[in-house]
């Protein structure tokens, strides 16, 4: 289904119905008015402007009927080539909007709040595709993204990145999208502070991971052999209370923790505007799409042009999904072969 800022008929059913007599009666005012004035037009041009005045009268018609055929997915040909947009929604990869600053927003990460962002951190990697919406430059700080990025890196989830954004005053404009690896190894380059906070967090929960877990309620006692620091200071983090069970995300809370206080209680926080995504990851980011409204040509040739393996499918530069290039091409070559 479409989304309504990108129908060509935006009104509702019953706005169109009245839409289309007041256009014709309108135009057929301003046709009589142009007669009496000016005396055109003329006899043997009449019946075509009249033609003409019915079909203008019938575009709220004519458009709704597009919306619906494309709302039950058009195919695009060219040159014997077909690409079939209703196959663009099974092809499309599962993806998820990670909340702003995964679930904290607008202030410093403290011990507790850091509990906050797991929920988020625990959707997200359960998704092979996370959407980033960076909004108008406010919504996301370099920090929280750095989290995301550590957790879906060491969990291999998710594996892709793609970002939007306000652009041109238009909201959910495509930016780009990216590997995980590739974004989270630009990213650490950005701050002194980025490196040094996340391999202090690695160590400290690869030292509990050493330790063997208690019953429910009851935290394990503190190794002697274990090294004060990050892990001795946040021993309440490694476990959780309610299964006795380790902390899938400890490391991730643990760097979360670390930046609030080694970055966003020292300095103002560093956010993420379409301009400072480019200076980010220009060299990581694939920002090329295949946008719906252009031409069959432009389209086919678009789609063979690309040579990665996932294409962002855009509508009006708009984003509407991550396509798997292969599951596409397969549906293209198994529409050749039933034809031939």
């Amino acid at each position: 289904m479409q989304n309504s800022d990108s129908r060509l008929w935006p009104f509702s059913s019953q706005m169109r119905i009245v839409a289309t007599p007041f256009i014709l009666v309108g135009l057929l005012l301003v046709f009589s008015m142009l007669r009496a004035l000016t005396g055109w037009p003329g006899k043997e041009s009449e019946t075509t402007v009249l033609l003409g005045i019915l079909l203008l009268s019938l575009l709220p018609i004519l458009l709704s009927l597009v919306d619906a055929i494309i709302d039950r997915g058009g195919v695009v040909e060219y040159r014997g080539v077909k690409f079939d947009f209703s196959k663009v929604s099974s092809g499309a990869v599962a993806s998820l909007t990670v909340p702003p600053n995964i679930g904290v927003s607008g202030q410093a990460v403290t011990d507790s709040s850091t509990t906050q962002i797991l929920d988020a951190l625990r959707q997200a990697t359960a998704c092979k595709v996370v959407i980033i919406d960076l909004e108008d430059g406010q919504a996301w700080w370099e920090t929280r993204l750095l989290v995301l990025l550590a957790g879906a890196v060491r969990l291999r989830r998710p594996e892709i990145l793609v970002f939007i954004g306000k652009d041109g005053g238009l909201g959910g404009c495509f930016q780009g999208w990216g590997d995980a690896s590739k974004l989270l190894r630009s990213l650490l380059q950005a701050h002194p502070q980025y490196p040094l906070c996340y391999h202090k967090a690695l160590a400290a929960a690869r030292q509990w991971e050493m330790v063997e877990p208690s019953a429910a309620g009851i935290d394990p006692p503190q190794p002697v052999w274990m090294l004060p620091g990050l892990a001795t200071q946040h021993q309440w983090m490694a476990f959780d209370s309610n299964t006795g069970l380790p902390n899938p995300l400890l490391a991730e809370q643990y760097f979360a923790n670390e930046l609030g206080n080694e970055v966003e209680n020292k300095e103002p926080p560093k956010k993420i505007s379409l301009s400072r995504l480019e200076e980010l990851f220009r060299p990581v980011l694939y920002k090329d799409s295949l946008d719906e409204s252009w031409s069959a040509e432009r389209q086919i040739e678009a789609f063979f042009a690309f040579d990665f393996d996932y294409i962002a499918v855009t509508q009006n530069t708009r984003y509407n999904s991550l396509v798997s290039r292969v599951t596409l091409l397969n549906s293209i070559v198994k529409q050749h072969i039933r034809q031939h």
